[in-house]
């Protein structure tokens, strides 16, 4: 939840061609402390299995109830 951006056909294929202009893009759209923070989580590493993906299922679907409890919640990613 924390890497998810939405974009238009357009701007899509523009970020893709253009990878400094997405980087500031997402500087400004999201905030440095926040790309910190992704750029910390890629390097770490996830090992998967049926228990993990188990409890990642678990974590969102309790996420969720939360959202649709209180529409102003924000769904906190499991990393």
């Amino acid at each position: 939840m924390d890497n998810a951006v939405c974009l238009c056909a357009y701007h899509h294929r523009f970020f893709t061609e253009n990878p400094l202009a997405f980087s500031g893009f997402l500087e400004e759209e999201l905030g440095a402390g926040h790309l910190e923070i992704l750029t910390e989580k890629c390097r770490g590493i996830l090992k998967e299995n049926k228990a993990v993906r188990d409890e990642i299922a678990k974590h969102y679907r309790e996420e969720v109830r939360k959202k649709e409890k209180n529409p102003d919640y924000v769904i906190v990613s499991y990393n």
